[in-house]
């Protein structure tokens, strides 16, 4: 169901062009998407989100409302974003990963905060991100952390609660467009360069 309509709503949903959207999707009204995204089956999208150019929400995700996404994010399967959440350009997020947005939910203030990740930062399997956490610029978190507090700019976060170190020399570059921006189906059985002619993604990766 495209453009779910709600009390309040005042824009209708805007896709770009060569989306491909999967059975059992909803995305609400007051939502824009760039050109070339793509998701799976049974993914929500509620009502004031931005998403950028070639972005891939695979199966069950949740995106709630009053969320940003840059350019080139891939969201994998049953990820959970809470609203308020802001993620960047070129950013991973392994599947079942978790975002969070109140600290004490039902028992204080509650306005929330999502966390902010940063562009280029890849977030493995099964992470939960705290309320209000900052992941910094091209960091890597591992596979079933906690974040708990900020994670500076280039690196590695990894354990419960998450410790960090330096990025290993080997990963230090930032996530490969070539592997992000490709708008393959999501088996990646195809080959697609057409993002090398388009001028967006230049400053994206930089």
């Amino acid at each position: 169901m495209l453009g779910y309509r709600y009390p309040g709503d005042s824009q209708p949903t805007r896709i770009g062009s060569h989306a491909i959207i999967r059975s059992g999707t909803t995305i609400y009204a007051n939502t824009t998407i760039g050109d070339r995204f793509q998701c799976g089956h049974q993914v929500i999208i509620r009502a004031e989100v931005t998403i950028g150019n070639r972005c891939v929400v695979h199966h069950q995700c949740c995106l709630e409302g009053r969320l940003q996404i840059g350019d080139g994010v891939k969201l994998m399967a049953q990820v959970y974003l809470p609203s308020t959440t802001r993620i960047g350009n070129m950013v991973f997020v392994g599947p079942c990963t978790t975002f969070l947005n109140a600290r004490y939910p039902m028992r204080a203030d509650p306005a929330v905060q999502g966390p902010i990740i940063e562009d280029h930062v890849c977030i493995g399997g099964g992470v939960t991100v705290c309320p209000g956490v900052t992941i910094g610029r091209n960091s890597m978190v591992g596979a079933g952390a906690v974040v708990n507090k900020d994670v500076p700019p280039n690196t590695m976060a990894y354990g419960v609660p998450a410790r960090h170190s330096p990025l290993p020399d080997h990963i230090a570059e930032g996530n490969l467009p070539e592997q992000l921006l490709p708008q393959t189906d999501l088996w990646g059985a195809q080959s697609d360069d057409s993002w090398r002619d388009e001028d967006w993604w230049e400053e994206a990766t930089s």
